[in-house]
């Protein structure tokens, strides 16, 4: 049996590299009023609440905008934050608009498009269905596992979706992985190569102290905005349910040659009796 090799200390490296990236100043909040998503938001107001009331305000733009990132670049993902903002009137014509016009708005370039606008309506349209709006008030009352059951049963929803809008609008210790970070620690070593994108957040949020989770995320942005790789896996480029209904497939020749033929009913025909003649 093949002994699989210990990557604790190459995976400590990396860890400590990221943090250091994206560690926050003294004093600073996790999350300033300045890094907050305010797409469909007014920012004037978002200024005059408290943090936790702000958070949860842009709790669904900041989905929006995980939805937008992953496997992207951060310049292009709030390129197309904008477009989406200034195409739509607000969250609730987002939701109703279908898939394939949300992924024309993002544009053809755009990574993946159609797949994550997708999973992008489905999510939408998964939180009206439970809360009748849109909206994730309900959320303030629960305790943070709760929140992180109810993010992580949305229908649509991705591990590093559902990880961003925990970490950063409800302070839970969450660990953004989307296929590229995740490929990008593959590369280095410190994940082994059958590894997914949730085995890898499991991994790294028992590695990483929870008040260091931010940074992680932060450094790991920013580490990897200019890097991509080379190959991306099939799962990356799996086509939309949604945008790409399955099609009427005819039926193979050889399963319609083994089944029996039916025969084919022939009605019988009616029997004419002549009258015999009669003599005058």
């Amino acid at each position: 049996m093949k002994k699989k090799p210990n990557l604790q200390g190459a995976r400590k490296k990396i860890i400590d590299r990221f943090v250091s990236a994206g560690s926050v100043k003294p004093g600073e909040t996790a999350m300033p009023l300045a890094n907050l998503c305010t797409t469909f938001c007014v920012a004037e107001d978002l200024a005059k609440m408290p943090v936790a009331q702000a958070r949860l305000k842009t709790a669904i733009p900041r989905m929006i905008r995980a939805f937008l990132e992953f496997d992207a670049d951060n310049a292009r993902a709030q390129a197309a934050e904008a477009r989406l903002a200034a195409a739509m009137v607000d969250l609730n014509e987002l939701r109703v608009t279908p898939a394939i016009e949300v992924a024309a708005i993002l544009g053809s370039r755009y990574p993946f498009s159609e797949h994550r606008s997708s999973l992008l309506h489905r999510t939408l349209q998964s939180i009206y269905e439970r809360e009748n709006q849109m909206s994730l008030a309900s959320l303030q009352t629960m305790k943070k596992t709760e929140v992180r059951n109810y993010l992580r049963t949305l229908a649509g929803i991705t591990p590093y979706v559902e990880a961003a809008v925990a970490l950063e609008c409800f302070e839970v210790a969450a660990c953004p992985v989307d296929t590229k970070l995740m490929l990008w620690l593959i590369s280095k070593g410190v994940l082994d190569e059958s590894c997914t994108p949730i085995e890898a957040q499991q991994t790294l949020e028992r590695e990483i102290v929870a008040k260091k989770m931010h940074s992680f995320y932060l450094g790991s942005r920013k580490e990897l905005e200019d890097w991509a790789p080379k190959v991306w896996p099939p799962v990356a480029k799996v086509p939309s349910p949604v945008l790409a209904p399955p099609a009427l497939t005819a039926q193979p020749v050889a399963a319609a040659a083994a089944k029996p033929a039916k025969a084919r009913a022939v009605k019988p025909k009616p029997i004419t009796v002549k009258k015999a003649a009669v003599k005058k």
